[in-house]
């Protein structure tokens, strides 16, 4: 049984990678920067009040820990506030680490920091994201932090997830959102751009795998199917029994301002090449994900079950 600290477990990959630990026995600090959100935590999870803006509470949170997990991340804000919590907040977390002794470190990043204009994601990739976004550009300067790091000889692995959907204790968050729209059509259009999609549950079993398996200053991808939103969106539909319509758009194209913020996504990676991952990494330690037609038959239940 090994003792985890986990940042960023309140929210939605975070809470899953939570409750795989605690059904694998483990036990786990969380550091909790919005008490109102601790609500997702099991009991027996102890919680410590903090940000990973504060050395001295992240410090707190890894006393008597061997590993950390580190998923916490700012999204959709400014650049200087989103550097400041995903770069500067990643350094925070490995000086911290360092401080404590701990052995292991699992990163979690995110197949925009590492995709080439080319659509490539790959875990040799070398050199800057092509995405320009506030959030891709920060994922690609922590992970430049954490080489480092490991430069030093800091044992730091990165898990680069793609498109999350699926269940999840923090509930229909992420493209769960999109799916929903697209079922009660809410969502009107998105192009028709080609990305990876992976289940929760399978990024939380992959920071698992990362963690027991990986290397050092390793990627791993962790991606169960590549595919174009609109077939993704498809196969939701039909396991839902939605005949909502849905317009789509050729890569390229834009989309209306108020468009929802996921399809967004899909005008972001119209702009590239076709999404095409090399994961040899992740498969090699393990890494087996469902696809879109199986993570839908888990995901769609679960959600009319929410509603």
């Amino acid at each position: 049984m090994t003792r985890f600290m986990v940042t960023g477990g309140t929210g939605y990959l975070g809470s899953t990678l939570i409750r795989l630990l605690l059904d694998e026995g483990h036990t786990v600090n969380a550091l909790v920067r919005r008490p109102e959100r601790a609500d997702v935590l099991p009991e027996g999870v102890a919680q410590f009040a903090g940000t990973i803006a504060d050395g001295h509470a992240l410090r707190e949170a890894m006393a008597g820990c061997e590993g950390v997990f580190h998923l916490a991340a700012s999204v959709g804000n400014s650049l200087e506030a989103t550097r400041a919590f995903n770069t500067d907040g990643t350094r925070n977390v490995l000086q911290a680490a360092s401080a404590e002794g701990i052995v292991r470190i699992v990163h979690t990043s995110s197949s925009a920091a590492i995709i080439t204009a080319a659509g490539v994601v790959s875990e040799a990739h070398e050199g800057d994201t092509a995405l320009v976004d506030p959030y891709s550009v920060t994922k690609a300067e922590a992970e430049r932090v954490i080489f480092a790091a490991v430069e030093q000889g800091q044992d730091v692995r990165i898990c680069n997830v793609v498109n999350a959907y699926g269940p999840s204790p923090r509930g229909p968050m992420s493209y769960n959102l999109l799916i929903r729209a697209a079922c009660d059509g809410s969502l009107r259009e998105v192009v028709d751009a080609r990305v990876g999609w992976v289940l929760a549950e399978d990024v939380a079993r992959g920071h698992l795998l990362a963690y027991e398996r990986g290397a050092a200053g390793k990627r791993y991808v962790l991606c169960g199917e590549v595919a174009t939103f609109p077939r993704f969106l498809e196969v939701a539909k039909r396991h839902w029994g939605s005949a909502a319509p849905l317009i789509v758009l050729p890569p390229g194209s834009d989309l209306p301002p108020d468009a929802h913020f996921f399809a967004g996504r899909s005008r972001v990676y119209g702009k590239l090449g076709p999404v095409s991952v090399v994961d040899a990494n992740a498969r090699a330690i393990g890494f087996a994900p469902r696809d879109i037609e199986a993570g839908m038959a888990l995901t769609v239940p679960w959600m009319k079950a929410a509603l």
